[in-house]
């Protein structure tokens, strides 16, 4: 599949699980950001994408709203502050998730973000 095909594919809210479990797996980091962020994308294949080495594509499965709970908690030490500070901004996330990262020490808009969350 030519790449603005999968670049398609991964970014339509339609697109079948099972084909956006396979682009998860794809070696362009853009690709699978895409399907991170994707709405029909297997709770498995976000599990996987949260220990991708690009903090882009973590970021958009802190951002899913679709994201299973354990993962967003997973997400909480992800070593980019950008990251957690949007994971703060997901209304899915648990509270102990929202008041860790309240209290987080050294990263003032980390803790701004789940402050403003309204959670805590």
């Amino acid at each position: 599949m030519e790449r603005s095909s999968k670049w398609s594919t991964a970014n339509d809210p339609d697109t079948p699980p099972e084909t956006l479990d396979q682009l998860s797996h794809d070696q362009d980091w853009m690709i699978r950001c895409a399907v991170a962020k994707n709405r029909n994308t297997p709770k498995e294949a976000l599990k996987q994408l949260a220990k991708d080495p690009e903090w882009q594509v973590r970021n958009n499965v802190a951002i899913n709203p679709h994201t299973p709970e354990d993962t967003l908690e997973n997400l909480t030490d992800d070593s980019d502050s950008v990251v957690r500070t949007n994971l703060g901004k997901n209304p899915h996330a648990r509270l102990e998730t929202v008041i860790k990262l309240a209290e987080e020490d050294g990263i003032w808009g980390v803790r701004k973000s789940a402050v403003e969350s309204g959670r805590v």
